[in-house]
Order: C-alpha cells, then structure tokens, then sequence
C-alpha cells in the first residue's frame, strides 16, 4: 500500500474547523470498530451515498495505513471528480474504545488535495453503542461543495453503517 504524501502529523497542527457527529447504533462497541477498520466492510457502507468504495485497504496499527478507492456517481460530471481515494495513516488505535487517523483525499494526478483527522469515540451504551465522530479540517480546505456537504455526507455514511450493522439507531 503506498504511503500517502503527508504534511506534518495532523494531532499537532490548529483545525480552522470542526465538525462533530454523534450517532446511537445498536450494536457492541467491537462490531462497530470492526466496521470501521475491516476492509470487507468499509466496502459495503463508506461513502455518501451514490458513491461506492470498490476497494479497500487497511493496516490497522498505529503509523499503519488505510486507503480507500471512490466511485462517483454517474450524475456527476467527471470535470467535477476532484479525489480518487481516501487514505492515511492510524495515529490512535484502541479497540473498540477509539480510532484516530487522518483523512487525505487524493487524487492521482495531483496528489494529496486536503487533510483532515478523523476521531472516533465508541462508548458502550444499554441500547449499544454512543460513535462521537470529529473530523478536523486544516489548510488547505477541501473544496466547498465538499466542505458544504460533510454533516450530510456523514449521516448518509452512517446510515450505510446502520444497515450494514442490521440496527435503527439514529442520530443524536
């Protein structure tokens, strides 16, 4: 898997924003981690919806490396596709409690376009299980559209996960 090319380690630098999703699933802390770093898995539910991830890979230790592929969907005009994957690297990785990591959306011609750093919380609830997710966005910014649609995003992604996972949690 290759390395993404990488600014200086995330954790470090100052977010210009922040965005924080949290989410009740009905399922044990262990089998929603599983579902973030199981690349079977990750197939089946990242991405908003209309996108689809046709690969994945994952080397889940910490300073290990994750990526995976996007499709766009066919109504959107490939002039319009700015990145190909997702990856980085794990800063932070607890199971089933905590899974830190960047986000480099990438693109094959340019490179790295943005980071962001992904923290996932995963407490055990009585219905299952509380996913705060805070994703901390950097300079440079992703573009607007992607900027604009990152809570909706998220929540369609969840939704995939809620279904993935068999459960009807909802959003908090």
């Amino acid at each position: 898997m290759p390395d993404p090319q990488s600014p200086a380690d995330l954790r470090q630098a100052r977010p210009r924003r922040e965005l924080v999703i949290r989410r009740a699933l009905r399922a044990t802390p262990q089998r929603v981690f599983e579902a973030f770093t199981d690349p079977e898995q990750l197939k089946q539910w990242w991405w908003p919806s209309g996108f689809t991830a046709p690969a994945a890979e994952v080397d889940l230790r910490v300073g290990g490396a994750y990526r995976i592929a996007m499709r766009w969907p066919e109504f959107i005009p490939e002039e319009s596709h700015f990145s190909h994957y997702m990856g980085g690297e794990y800063y932070e990785v607890d199971p089933p409690h905590r899974l830190v990591m960047s986000g480099r959306a990438v693109n094959d011609q340019e490179g790295e376009l943005f980071a962001t750093l992904i923290e996932l919380t995963l407490e055990e609830v009585p219905e299952g299980t509380l996913l705060t997710m805070r994703q901390s966005y950097f300079d440079p910014m992703p573009p607007k559209a992607a900027l604009e649609g990152a809570e909706q995003g998220w929540a369609e992604q969840l939704d995939k996960l809620e279904r993935l996972l068999g459960t009807g949690g909802g959003a908090q």
